[in-house]
């Protein structure tokens, strides 16, 4: 063990180099594209009780930050969190990764991860597609700058949040003139279809009916106004031309109005029985409760509070149930194209639960700076072998049934310099087929193993 720990020191200083040597090593064998990236973000929890202080100078000037710290974890767990930004190919095979605070926001994140990206594997254009949790001016600008046509800019494809845009958005996304009604249709032409929910008057499901998936649509060219920060100030004003597409899904709808209803159900709880609750607990439900206060120091619900149900909130959301909003720099992108590319994101939520589950990431149980920035530098190289290897098998195979499939098999040495393998599966076939191994023979020598380990 004390040498696994020593090791992670050393490996903690070739971040980047890996990343280099992987994608030099990659770029042509495994056909990967860079046209479109992906970037998102997620955070890993640390299972304990106190923040990590930053190294300061004698002035209080912040020399290195401290990774562990308390911010908005995914599933609200109390603890201090580290962050991940993770840039991704067109083929879901990850390209460069970063850490950084668990306090500081991920809208700030985009930019460096890119632009060093795209220097250090020499990187043309690409669209950028990411949340709406990363649409904001200055990482607009930083694609597309002022739009001109004599610079290489790249482009962007962001979600759009619907109910914290400006009225005029709104009335627009509201306004059903424009739209149009298509069949969505799978890769073999057949319409897709889903189970739709049926709801009785109290908002309660009380069957569902197969229904046929309908994307109704409108898209615009809108002139976008982008406020950017110049020193201390924001003030500074461009205009850029943007395409803003919305749809709405009547699955989407359903699951809305599911998830809300559930949280409306726990704000009534919350209004009955208050001491029940505290600002964790409450997390989701307090936004539908009026007047709702938490004390500082415990998290816990004031004491005194005339709480009630937020009706106007609720009807206010209700009008807007089912439809998505997404925008981009490509204002020739076809609707369905657009939200094809943009649906790509999943891959991406898909790998970070890759590394939460099947390559336990978490919780980190490391804590020197050296040892959790190696700690996830395995993590992603773990996350490339098993994307390669999925495409290399032509996505016939999950993640979790590739990577069990190599925990299992394995050999015992039966006699003296021959070894018995076991847990022989469909998998490891394929790979010896690919590879050249012979591994799939029930016996094999020791200088057998050594030719084909070189």
């Amino acid at each position: 063990m004390e040498d696994i720990y020593r090791s992670l020191d050393y490996f903690s200083n070739y971040k980047e180099e890996l990343e280099t040597l992987i994608w030099n090593n990659t770029k042509n064998t495994y056909n990967r594209d860079t046209t479109h990236t992906y970037y998102d973000c997620t955070n890993y929890y640390f299972e304990i009780n106190y923040n990590d202080t930053d190294l300061v100078d004698e002035e209080g000037n912040i020399i290195e930050k401290s990774y562990r710290k308390r911010g908005p974890e995914k599933n609200h767990r109390p603890d201090p969190i580290i962050q991940m930004g993770l840039l991704m190919d067109s083929n879901n095979i990850p390209l460069a990764y970063d850490l950084f605070p668990g306090n500081e926001s991920e809208k700030s994140s985009l930019r460096p991860i890119h632009t060093r990206t795209k220097i250090k594997f020499n990187l043309e254009r690409t669209i950028v597609v990411a949340d709406r949790g990363l649409n904001t001016s200055d990482n607009i600008y930083s694609l597309v700058g002022d739009n001109s046509k004599e610079k290489n800019f790249d482009g962007y494809i962001y979600g759009q949040s619907i109910r914290g845009a400006d009225k005029e958005f709104k009335e627009w996304v509201l306004d059903q003139n424009g739209y149009k009604v298509d069949k969505v249709v799978d890769i073999d032409g057949h319409v897709e279809t889903f189970r739709k929910a049926i709801f009785n008057d109290q908002g309660q499901i009380v069957g569902y009916e197969q229904a046929e998936v309908e994307f109704k649509h409108k898209s615009r060219i809108y002139p976008k106004e982008l406020t950017l920060k110049v020193g201390d100030k924001r003030n500074k004003k461009v205009r850029t031309d943007q395409k803003q597409l919305v749809y709405y899904s009547q699955k989407y709808a359903d699951k809305q109005k599911r998830e809300r209803n559930q949280m409306i159900e726990r704000a009534k709880d919350l209004i009955k029985n208050p001491k029940k609750y505290n600002k964790l607990t409450a997390a989701g439900s307090a936004a539908y409760v009026n007047n709702l206060k938490f004390v500082k120091d415990t998290g816990e619900i004031a004491n005194g509070l005339e709480l009630s149900l937020n009706i106007k909130k609720i009807e206010e959301e209700e009008k807007y149930d089912g439809y998505y909003s997404i925008v981009t720099s490509e204002l020739d992108m076809d609707d369905f194209e657009l939200r094809k590319r943009y649906r790509g994101l999943s891959k991406i939520e898909e790998s970070f639960k890759i590394t939460k589950s099947e390559l336990e990431s978490r919780p980190v149980f490391v804590w020197t700076k050296e040892h959790i920035e190696a700690h996830f530098l395995t993590c992603f190289v773990s996350l490339i072998i098993l994307r390669l290897l999925e495409q290399k098998l032509n996505y016939k195979y999950s993640i979790k049934k590739i990577i069990n499939s190599l925990k299992n098999f394995g050999c015992t040495e039966e006699f003296s310099n021959i070894y018995m393998l076991f847990n022989n599966s469909e998998v490891i076939e394929e790979l010896n087929n690919l590879y050249h191994t012979d591994i799939t023979k029930k016996r094999i020598s020791k200088s057998h193993i050594k030719k084909f380990l070189n």
